[in-house]
C-alpha cells in the first residue's frame, strides 16, 4: 500500500447478511446504556477539542463510541472505525448515525494503514480484551501523525465500580471453585496506571496523561443489569461453560443480589473509568 493513501474499503449492504450474534443487540439494549454510552459520550466530547485528523477508532465493537464521535466531531473531520470481526462491522455500520463513518475490518495489532496517517487513534474499553496489548499499542503509534494522540479508555478497578463488584461477588458465590473471570480480570482488570504505563513504554510512547472520570451508573431495573452483563458480554460464554442451560438461574441470582445491595426499582450507583492520552 502506498504510504500516501489510506485504505477506505467500506462495507455496504451485503455485509449485513452476515448472521448477527443476538448478544450484540442485548449488549446495546441492556449493557451499553448504563456503562458504555456515558463514558463514550464524555470521551467523544473531549476528543472534539483535538482538531488534528483523521480519526481512527480501533476495536469499535458495536459502535457505541463511534456514534458519539460522529455526533461530536467537527463535520470536516474524517472518521474511520475498525473492528477485527466482520460480524461486528456489519452490525455496527448499519446503526443510525454512521453515514459519515468509513467502516473497515482490521486487527488492532496489524492495521492496514500507512505510517503517520491519523491525528487521533482512539479505542473505547477495547484494549482490555486484547491478549497482548503492546503490539496493538505499537500499531497505534505507527499510524499516528507526529504530534498526534492515542486516546483510549479502560474501566477502573472493581472497588470503584460497585455494580460490577456486586456481579463479580455473585459469580464467585455461584461458582466458587472456578468463578468467571470476565468482569474482575478482564473488563476491570486493567485499571492500574503502572500496568498501562509499562505497556505504553514497551510500545515506544514517551508521554501519557491519565484522567479518572466518575459518572453515575443508572439502569431501569436490576434485571436489566443482570441481562446486560450475563447475556451481552463475554461473561455469557463463561456462564454457559459452567452451567449449560442454566443462564436464567444465574440471571435471577444476579438480579436478587443487585436488589439486595441497591434496592428495588431503578439501579443508581457510581462508576469510574480512566482515559489515557499517549504521545511521543
Amino acid at each position: 500500500m502506498s504510504s500516501s493513501t489510506l485504505q477506505h474499503d467500506t462495507y455496504d449492504k451485503p455485509v449485513a447478511l452476515i448472521p448477527v450474534d443476538p448478544s450484540l443487540a442485548i449488549r446495546d439494549r441492556y449493557f451499553a446504556p448504563s456503562l458504555l454510552a456515558p463514558f463514550a459520550e464524555d470521551m467523544a466530547r473531549r476528543l472534539a477539542r483535538i482538531s488534528m485528523g483523521p480519526l481512527l477508532e480501533t476495536s469499535a465493537d458495536t459502535g457505541i463510541m463511534t456514534q458519539a464521535l460522529a455526533s461530536a466531531m467537527s463535520a470536516g473531520l474524517t472518521i474511520i472505525a475498525t473492528d477485527p470481526g466482520a460480524e461486528m462491522v456489519a452490525y455496527a455500520s448499519a446503526k443510525p448515525g454512521m453515514a459519515r463513518v468509513t467502516w473497515q475490518q482490521a486487527n488492532p495489532a496489524a492495521l492496514p494503514f500507512p505510517d503517520g496517517a491519523f491525528g487521533i487513534v482512539t479505542c473505547h474499553f477495547g484494549v482490555v480484551t486484547l491478549l497482548d496489548r503492546v503490539p496493538a499499542f505499537i500499531e497505534a503509534r505507527r499510524v499516528m501523525k507526529p504530534g498526534g494522540r492515542f486516546v483510549f479508555s479502560v474501566p477502573a478497578l472493581l472497588r470503584h465500580n460497585p455494580v460490577a463488584e456486586c456481579l463479580q461477588d455473585i459469580m464467585e458465590d455461584l461458582f466458587p471453585s472456578d468463578p468467571p473471570r470476565f468482569i474482575g480480570h478482564v473488563l476491570h482488570g486493567y485499571g492500574d496506571s503502572q500496568a498501562i504505563d509499562d505497556d505504553l513504554t514497551g510500545a515506544g510512547f514517551t508521554d501519557a496523561i491519565y484522567t479518572s472520570v466518575d459518572l453515575p451508573f443508572v439502569a431501569a431495573t436490576a434485571r436489566d443489569v443482570a441481562m446486560g452483563y450475563c447475556l451481552g458480554t463475554p461473561l455469557r460464554r463463561e456462564i454457559e461453560m459452567r452451567a449449560p442451560g442454566g443462564g436464567e438461574g444465574v440471571i435471577a441470582a444476579a438480579e436478587v443480589a443487585l436488589e439486595r445491595r441497591f434496592g428495588r426499582g431503578p439501579i443508581e450507583a457510581s462508576m469510574r473509568a480512566h482515559f489515557v492520552s499517549a504521545a511521543g
